[in-house]
């Protein structure tokens, strides 16, 4: 049954619903650009793809064949429990090969690709792209391509589209790729995509321009966000929104590299007070005139597991965290290196109360005083880290911190020798059991059974004998 299904892939992400759908007879509907027929079968096929998805009720799915693209001249609303699914050889699922292009210029003003306003509506396997929304609209919504207000994106290929629309003075209408948010509690997900080449060009601080979440319980994993454009939060930005209507964002296993900001959030803004990012890389991100080259976050996050590298700040002035700009933010087991920024705090950047804990912040650049660290306020704390120079600030104090050369086994590979500092010098946590780190290792080996500090776990070679 499909709502066991969709169940299963929820559960998989840490998503619950209360909803549940009621299982009618399903109906399999077929698309293919040449189709003459009604839709009922492959040797049937229909070749609209919104009049099949507005045919379709609840517990249906609309294939829709790949080697072939599709020009729309509206968007698609998706209101109903159903799959809406390219099917390649065999019935996999063929992104590459399965184009829907909203046509823009063709189509002016709003024609982005897709709206998801169903708990239970899946949208798998496409290539989206000329994705537009560029309309004045007096509700908090947006996205070049996808309006996602519930439901599940997967498997996809979202890539040049735009969201140049307003919403008076407020950050509620961004998403150059994906808009998310609506409900507080039940929203859905998006994962296994690629998100690249997006552009959000709303005014006053807009932000998002691969995915913009607005307010809900979201769930973004094992995705690329690459090369997109904002002002704030380019490759993903949160706004406050989400903590103002409750609800969680969670951000998992995911490469988020070479996006650029104009201002905030080369990589990823977090504003919600519950947001967290684990096990992803925040990599090669520009922030052009202010802050956080990889992360901008603000206060009650959390970012666990991560590789923050090669990030920065381009500014000439007011450049705050090359890596990080934080605010009272949880920042656990991350590596914070190589970042850069012409002036400011190649680093991190702390104006609020952190809590960091067993992190490498090493080797970051300023030509001005900063590289690695600037503390401007809060009562911050720094546990088994490895950082340099000490930290001796009134707004922090440090506990077992490190400051030897971690000894990375290259400046573009962060993983450590066999000789540093760093390996089970860190402190065990109950959240580690079971927890991997960036190469899928357990963050509490069996030789050491400590944990060490960063991103990555050092593997010892060897053989382990256990005796009864």
């Amino acid at each position: 049954m499909k709502t066991q299904y969709l169940q299963r892939m929820l559960i998989g992400l840490g998503l619950t619903m209360t909803l549940a759908v009621p299982w009618v007879s399903a109906v399999d509907r077929y698309v293919a650009p040449n189709g003459t027929g009604g839709g009922t079968s492959w040797t049937d096929t229909h070749s609209n793809l919104i009049a099949m998805v507005a045919l379709a009720g609840d517990n249906d799915t609309v294939y829709v064949t790949n080697n072939a693209k599709y020009y729309l001249t509206n968007q698609i609303v998706v209101g109903n429990a159903i799959t809406v699914r390219s099917w390649g050889p065999g019935g996999i699922l063929d992104p590459t090969n399965t184009i829907i292009d909203a046509n823009y210029p063709g189509v002016a003003v709003t024609n982005r690709h897709f709206m998801l306003s169903n708990y239970w509506a899946t949208l798998a396997g496409f290539t989206l792209t000329n994705g537009w929304d560029s309309s004045y609209e007096t509700d908090s919504i947006g996205g070049g391509s996808i309006y996602l207000k519930y439901g599940i994106v997967t498997n996809c290929i979202i890539m040049r589209n735009h969201s140049i629309k307003l919403y008076g003075s407020y950050n509620r209408s961004g998403g150059g790729g994906i808009f998310m948010g609506l409900d507080p509690v039940h929203s859905g997900g998006v994962w296994n995509c690629t998100i690249s080449g997006n552009f959000n060009g709303n005014s006053g601080n807009s932000s998002g321009g691969g995915i913009f979440v607005y307010r809900g319980t979201w769930r973004i994993a094992n995705c690329t966000i690459s090369g997109n454009t904002s002002q704030s939060g380019a490759g993903i930005g949160l706004s406050d929104g989400g903590a103002a209507g409750g609800g969680q964002t969670i951000i998992s296993n995911c490469w988020v590299v070479s996006n650029y900001a104009d201002w905030y959030g080369g990589g990823i803004t977090l504003y919600p007070a519950s947001a967290q990012c684990h096990n992803s890389f925040i990599m090669g991100n520009t922030a052009g005139t202010y802050s956080g080259g990889g992360f901008r976050t603000g206060n009650g996050n959390l970012i666990r597991n991560c590789l923050i590298a090669n990030n920065s700040n381009s500014g000439s002035s007011g450049a705050y965290g090359g890596g990080i700009d934080a605010g009272s933010t949880v920042i656990q087991n991350c590596t914070i290196a190589s970042n850069a920024v012409t002036a400011g705090v190649g680093g991190i950047y702390i104006d609020g109360s952190a809590m960091l804990e067993n992190t490498i912040i090493w080797g970051n650049k300023s030509s001005g005083t900063y590289s690695n660290w600037n503390i401007i306020s809060g009562a911050n704390t720094f546990t088994n880290c490895c950082i340099l120079p000490q930290i001796v600030s009134a707004y922090a104090t440090a506990v077992n911190t490190i400051t030897n050369d971690p000894r990375f086994i290259s400046t573009t590979d962060f993983r450590l020798q066999p000789n540093s500092p760093c390996i089970n010098a860190g402190t065990n946590e109950t959240w580690m059991i079971g927890a991997k780190d960036l190469d899928g290792h357990q963050r509490i080996d069996q030789f050491g059974r400590q944990v060490d500090i960063g991103a990555y776990e050092y593997l010892a070679e060897g053989t382990l004998f256990v005796i009864h």
